[in-house]
């Protein structure tokens, strides 16, 4: 991807005084592009919340009797391990997670193999997950919502494989919900993308909006608001 649609080094700055308060380095917003764009797409998420009125709390993991702010950037890892935030507003209360591992809606815990799906940033009921261990996947009852985040620019395939995991995880959302009397209390489940939205991408997200399902699509040029 060309440096000018996303430059990592001047991003990296700009997290490290959104996060001034917790004391975040430079290396806390990872060592790769692909790294540094989830988290910058994670403060966007923050700051959604915030400016709709909601309070904003980070927690930090203790490392050695000291918080530290340490983003997640790998499947693997208890959440307890790793910083959240939590987001309040009247009788609201979520969660904020990165790289959170999630049973799919059809999952039965009976089963040989587990079914779960680790998203990169994901909104949840304000649950506690400290027992939860690297391979333990949250109950899908408690996902709010979640979204998925590429350093690349959108074609069709992508699209439609971030409709899938929709279908996976809140197939509630494929259903025709964005018609008159539709009201956005929350952050639907979205697809983030650093670049553009290629002509086969805005074929498919057409079919979308005409199909009314509760999903956003952000690149570049569209950027969550």
């Amino acid at each position: 991807m060309a440096e000018y649609l996303f430059n990592q080094k001047e991003t990296k700055e700009s997290l490290k005084v959104f996060f001034k308060n917790e004391k975040a380095k430079l290396y806390s917003f990872g060592s790769s592009v692909n790294q540094t764009f989830e988290a910058y797409i994670l403060a966007k998420v923050i700051d959604k919340f915030k400016n709709d009125g909601f309070s904003v709390l980070v927690k930090n993991p203790k490392v050695e009797g000291k918080e530290i702010f340490r983003l997640k950037y790998s499947t693997r890892g208890a959440p307890n391990k790793y910083t959240y935030v939590i987001v309040r507003k009247r009788h609201l209360s979520y969660q904020i997670r990165h790289q959170l591992r999630i049973s799919t809606y059809s999952e039965k815990k009976e089963r040989d193999f587990n079914a779960n799906i680790c998203c990169d940033i994901s909104i949840i009921k304000d649950e506690d997950l400290s027992y939860f261990k690297s391979d333990e996947s949250i109950p899908n009852d408690w996902l709010i919502s979640f979204g998925e985040v590429k350093h690349m620019s959108a074609f069709a395939e992508l699209v439609a494989s971030f409709i899938g995991l929709v279908h996976e995880l809140m197939p509630s959302k494929l259903k025709r919900i964005r018609v008159k009397k539709y009201k956005k209390v929350i952050l639907p489940c979205f697809l983030y993308v650093s670049g553009f939205l290629n002509p086969t991408a805005r074929g498919i997200i057409e079919t979308i909006k005409n199909r009314k399902f509760d999903v956003d699509i952000y690149s570049i040029d569209r950027p969550i608001k």
